[in-house]
């Protein structure tokens, strides 16, 4: 995943909570269509990396209730929301297909997230 100066550093604003919830939430997303393929697991490790989520992370992400997971979601601000939907938006896309319950998971998450449009 190329980053520029600008990406880094909107990425590095993000707080140990929003960091366990973006685990937790793609995660989630991963395993919408009930396939976990190697390639979605592998672009969640590219996230991992340049998020720089800790395995301290990924312990605590799994004690988050999903409503702590969304409202702390649904409370960044713009810039943030709009990685969370291109990191949600490139698992998705990870194996090269795109479900219907995907689809749908994809749209439920932005409106109940309220994650700006993008193209």
């Amino acid at each position: 995943m190329d980053l520029n100066y600008f990406d880094r550093m909107a990425l590095s604003a993000f707080t140990s909570l929003e960091k366990q919830s973006l685990y937790q939430l793609l995660c989630a997303t991963m395993n919408v269509d009930g396939n976990r393929d190697h390639r979605e697991l592998m672009m969640i490790n590219e996230v991992i990396q340049v998020m720089q989520i800790t395995s301290h992370d990924v312990e605590m992400s799994r004690k988050l209730s999903e409503q702590t997971m969304a409202n702390c979601l649904r409370n960044m601000d713009t810039l943030k929301k709009a990685y969370v939907g291109k990191f949600i938006a490139q698992v998705i896309l990870a194996d090269g297909v795109i479900t219907k319950l995907e689809e749908k998971f994809f749209y439920y998450m932005r409106q109940k997230l309220g994650l700006p449009e993008t193209d």
